[in-house]
């Protein structure tokens, strides 16, 4: 009898330290499971928050301002405060229009007077003007005639009228390049590279 009490002692106290063993178990991984949860939600917070910072940081750089293509800068040597034109290179910039930019564009608003000691002397200005062959009158009868240019003509147009630039490139009008500078995005070094562009293809 004494050896059935002592057994079913035994019994008892290894059943209450299975209980407590269960009970430290579960408690801890009550724990573990409340420390992952912490940890779980603390990282989606700060993948939602580094998500928020890089579309912050990234939203200037993807503006619909900043996708348009700008042309490259060019150390212009009359950008100076102390600085000027490159007479020679206003000079080349004419002769190039003359042989070549001239057969479709026109330059209307400029004068031979203002070449005049900028790129040519008067007298090397006068001869060029001589070469064009301005419409000029009425004469005393009426009647319009044609006459060598001078200092204060303009330069001659190409076509007589709109319809006549458009009928001669396919539609297309050829814009004055008296102020194109001034008209285009990037002003002169648009117009650097569009002329490099042009002459390379």
């Amino acid at each position: 009898m004494a050896y059935r009490f002592s057994r079913l002692r035994d019994i008892s106290k290894r059943l209450q330290d299975v209980f407590k063993t269960q009970t430290r178990l579960a408690t801890a991984a009550t724990a573990e499971g409340a420390k992952s949860k912490r940890s779980m939600w603390f990282a989606l917070g700060t993948l939602a928050a580094g998500g928020l910072a890089t579309g912050y940081l990234l939203q200037p750089s993807v503006n619909a301002n900043e996708l348009e293509l700008h042309p490259p800068h060019f150390p212009w040597a009359h950008k100076g405060a102390f600085s000027s034109l490159d007479h020679a290179a206003i000079r080349r910039g004419y002769e190039v229009y003359r042989q070549v930019c001239a057969a479709c564009h026109s330059m209307d608003q400029l004068a031979y007077r203002h070449l005049v000691n900028v790129a040519y002397t008067e007298d090397e200005m006068k001869a060029i003007a001589a070469e064009a062959q301005v419409e000029d009158g009425p004469d005393d009868d009426g009647n319009m005639f044609t006459r060598p240019g001078k200092l204060s003509d303009h330069f001659p147009k190409p076509y007589p009228n709109e319809q006549a630039a458009r009928a001669a490139n396919a539609g297309a009008y050829p814009p004055d390049l008296s102020l194109i500078t001034s008209a285009r995005h990037g002003g002169e070094v648009s117009n650097h590279s569009w002329d490099l562009e042009f002459y390379l293809w």
